[in-house]
């Protein structure tokens, strides 16, 4: 049975969807909360996982000075790449994957939390991973920072404010600025851990709208959690 190793870096921003969805596509799960272990022994050709997932978390890819996790988390990134073995991350995974593929990671223009519209690139028409999106789909977004489109990559999506939410990289490393993995009580969890963030932001809108929203849209996501686990896992057989 195909292994996926998922580092996950916050207790509450665990796989969601994502977890049953790569087990009915026969993929098992190896889960590193890489915040509390000491990666620096670790190297990808001992550990030798079929896939990577690389989760999100309120800290950030240029942290590697004061974050040693992130530190040896990029490397092991950087091993996935050599070794060609295929990569999803999500949210700081997909920012991570930027800056080792040589992009730059900083603050964007204002944070996106909450649910925004989210548009498919034609660039996408055909992908294994995003090309069953629709062309335009309401998506759970919780960030402030963006990265430049690494170089040889393809950008799949698109929102007002942030222009590369989805890229591709060599047709087997994927970065969704997203959440197409967040339930419901995740994000109920999320609103509790993270109502100062929203107030500093000056969002228009605030965590109960959000969890106004959530309640009617949130299941949706489980199909789009579905079509990239299954896009991705077909990466893998």
């Amino acid at each position: 049975m195909p292994n996926l190793l998922v580092f996950q870096h916050v207790p509450h921003e665990g796989l969601g969807n994502f977890e049953p969805a790569f087990l009915a596509e026969g993929l098992s799960l190896t889960i590193h909360p890489s915040h509390e272990r000491d990666l620096s022994g670790m190297n990808w050709s001992e550990a030798a996982p079929q896939g990577l997932v690389v989760m999100g978390g309120p800290m950030s890819a240029n942290d590697g000075e004061k974050l040693p996790f992130i530190r040896e988390e990029l490397r092991l990134i950087e091993e996935a790449l050599d070794a060609g073995v295929p990569i999803l991350g999500i949210c700081l995974g997909s920012q991570m994957l930027a800056k080792v593929l040589g992009a730059k990671v900083y603050p964007g223009p204002q944070k996106e939390i909450g649910w925004y519209p989210l548009w498919r690139r034609p660039e996408a028409e055909g992908d294994p991973v995003l090309g069953g999106f629709p062309p335009r789909l309401e998506m759970f977004q919780w960030h402030g920072e963006t990265f430049d489109l690494p170089r040889g990559a393809k950008l799949l999506a698109s929102s007002t404010q942030y222009l590369n939410q989805a890229f591709c990289y060599e047709g087997r490393a994927y970065g969704l600025q997203f959440h197409p993995e967040i339930t419901l009580p995740m994000i109920q969890e999320w609103l509790r851990e993270g109502g100062g963030e929203i107030a500093q932001a000056k969002l228009p809108h605030g965590p109960e709208e959000i969890l106004a929203e959530s309640e009617t849209r949130a299941e949706g996501l489980k199909r789009v959690a579905q079509e990239v686990a299954r896009g991705f896992a077909g990466l893998i057989r």
